[in-house]
C-alpha cells in the first residue's frame, strides 16, 4: 500500500507524540477554572475537555474513513458544528468519568489515530469532504484541522487551567 509522503505522516505522528506527552501530564495535574472563551465563544472547564477529548478522536477518525469510503473527488458531506446536539450530550456523558480514566481513553484513541494515519493510502489523502461549516477539505486537511491541530488546541486550554 502506498500512503502520503512521508515527511507528513511523519509530522502528524510527531505531533502526536508532543501533544500526547503534554496530556500526559495534565492528566495527573490540577486543574481549576475555566478557559478563555474559544473562536465558537465557548468557555471550558477541565472535565467538559477531557471528555471531548475522549470522544472527538473516535468521532473524526470515523468521519475521514467515511470519506474515504466514498472514493470520490466530490465532496461527502461530513461532520458536526460546535453547536450539533449529538456534541454537546457527548461532552455531558463522559464529564464525570474522571480526568484519569479519560486520560487512559484518550491515549489509546491517540494509538488509535497513528494507525489509521498508516492505513490511509496515497489516493486517499486528496479525496474530499464537505463539512457543514468548513466547507471542502481533504482528508489530509480533515486530520489536520479536526485532528491534530483540535488536540493541540485543547492541550493549550487544559494548560491554561493548570494551578
Amino acid at each position: 500500500m502506498t500512503t502520503m509522503p512521508t515527511n507528513r505522516t511523519d509530522d502528524f505522528r510527531r505531533r502526536l507524540s508532543a501533544v500526547e506527552a503534554r496530556l500526559e501530564i495534565l492528566a495527573d495535574s490540577r486543574l481549576e477554572g475555566r478557559t478563555e472563551a474559544d473562536s465558537h465563544g465557548e468557555r471550558w472547564d477541565a472535565p467538559a475537555l477531557w471528555a471531548h477529548l475522549a470522544e472527538v478522536i473516535p468521532y473524526w477518525i470515523a468521519q475521514a474513513e467515511r470519506v474515504l469510503a466514498a472514493r470520490t473527488y466530490d465532496p461527502v458531506p461530513f461532520g458536526r458544528t460546535p453547536g450539533s446536539p449529538d456534541r454537546l450530550e457527548a461532552i455531558e456523558r463522559h464529564r464525570h468519568r474522571g480526568q484519569m480514566a479519560l486520560w487512559h481513553d484518550v491515549r489509546e484513541d491517540i494509538c488509535d489515530l497513528r494507525g489509521f494515519l498508516d492505513e490511509i493510502p496515497a489516493s486517499g489523502w486528496h479525496l474530499k469532504g464537505l463539512h457543514p461549516a468548513l466547507g471542502p477539505m481533504t482528508v489530509s486537511e480533515i486530520v489536520e484541522e479536526c485532528l491534530v491541530s483540535h488536540l493541540e488546541k485543547h492541550a493549550t486550554q487544559l494548560e491554561s487551567l493548570r494551578v
